[in-house]
């Protein structure tokens, strides 16, 4: 497993720009604080997501739409990656069409072993949430966020 290292955590949150935090409150009705936070949570998230299995599931939409937000300012993006990421550019991929095939394949063949494949992809990504951003960090990410930010609050959210 990739091993990360404390420092560069505290490095990353030490990231702040006043352009995201504007452009995410254009786009949400979201107080400046709260986006501030939402901000901070997704810099964790990219710290983990650098140990390959990590993905961003449903319920952290919030945080998927803020690192949208962040890549938007492209030039800043590609200094961050450099300066916190240690690459020149830090992918955000999404499924493939292959990928997503190969899932509704899965799904139509077998929901339980699917459904199995899944639940260890995210016991994975609870497991590595809390072994280096702690119970908080879980708490949040899985039992506030998913009410908090699901898909239709985004969406009452949006401008």
């Amino acid at each position: 497993m990739t091993k990360l290292t404390e420092s560069q955590l505290t490095n990353l949150l030490k990231f702040k720009d006043v352009n995201v935090i504007s452009r995410f409150m254009d786009m949400y009705d979201v107080p400046e604080a709260e986006v501030k936070d939402i901000l901070s949570e997704t810099l964790k998230f990219l710290y983990i997501s650098q140990i390959p299995g990590i993905f961003i599931p449903d319920d952290l939409l919030i945080i998927d739409e803020m690192w949208h937000n962040l890549i938007l300012f492209t030039p800043l993006y590609h200094k961050f990656s450099t300066e916190y990421m240690n690459t020149p550019y830090f992918h955000h991929l999404p499924a493939t069409k292959t990928e997503k095939d190969q899932k509704k394949q899965e799904l139509k063949n077998s929901h339980d072993l699917s459904r199995e494949k899944y639940l260890e992809k995210l016991e994975f990504l609870l497991s590595t949430t809390y072994d280096y951003l702690g119970e908080e960090t879980v708490e949040k990410w899985f039992e506030v966020y998913p009410k908090k930010y699901s898909k239709e609050n985004i969406k009452k959210l949006k401008k």
